[in-house]
């Protein structure tokens, strides 16, 4: 079964971009939270993923209203360097971004928040950027590609863990009605995609039905060209190596 990458803030934060704006001024001291993964680790994956993920891959962060002691619209939290803050802006259903800072400065920065200490609890998952109606066994490929470059080559050996092996491309919708379709000596040839036994789309509640889904490794005997037709509601994620 695929287990999804889930990390409390404790342990590892990521993002490509960062919102900078002003936020409302907050009357509780925003405070740092020395339990926190150093920044500086942080930002290494952040920069490693911006240089070498080839626009594959992002972060997605959010803050789990159900498990975090106080209303979502009372959050506030920065990334505080020794230079400056970067206010965190959340959205309505608490999902960030976090910055990418340069490397001497990120040394120094550390999460702040008006929340105290074991109070709040964010979830972080690696995402796919590819729309499902634009993969192909050439971008199954690439990414299998990239991401082992990444892991394997890119990243020092104490921050692997935040990027676990990639096994393949997941593919989730409400029906398991996935092909793939391409050109063949003149001939469009289609072939239906088998559903996975036991693989769970990310984001499924406990508890809860999980919509079928089919794995593309990229070791499967058909042409690069070869597309995906989805279904409608599909949705593409990665399966991690089981733990």
């Amino acid at each position: 079964m695929n287990k999804p990458l889930l990390l409390s803030l404790v342990l590892a934060s990521t993002a490509v971009h960062a919102q900078t704006e002003v936020l409302p001024t907050v009357r509780t001291e925003l405070k740092r939270d020395g339990g926190v993964l150093p920044y500086g680790q942080i930002n290494s994956l952040l920069s490693k993923l911006r240089q070498h993920g080839e626009g594959l891959f992002r972060m997605d962060f959010k803050v789990n209203a159900e498990k975090t002691k106080r209303p979502l619209s009372e959050v506030r939290m920065v990334v505080r360097s020794d230079d400056t803050d970067y206010p965190l802006k959340l959205d309505a259903e608490g999902r960030f971004d976090l910055p990418v800072l340069p490397e001497a400065e990120a040394k120094t920065a550390d999460l702040a928040t008006n929340v105290p200490k074991g109070q709040m609890a964010v979830q972080g998952s690696l995402e796919l950027t590819t729309p499902p109606e634009q993969l192909d066994m050439a971008k199954v490929r690439q990414i299998m590609r990239v991401a082992h470059t990444l892991r394997e080559e890119l990243l020092p050996w104490y921050l692997r863990w935040l990027f676990p092996r990639v096994e393949g491309v997941l593919i989730c919708s409400p029906t398991p009605t996935w092909e793939l379709e391409w050109q063949e000596n003149g001939k469009l040839l289609g072939l239906p995609l088998p559903q996975a036994a036991g693989e769970r789309e990310f984001g499924a509640k406990k508890g809860e039905k999980s919509r079928p889904c089919a794995v593309l490794t990229g070791q499967e005997n058909w042409p690069d060209a070869a597309r995906l037709l989805p279904p409608a509601g599909t949705k593409l994620g990665v399966k991690l190596q089981s733990r």
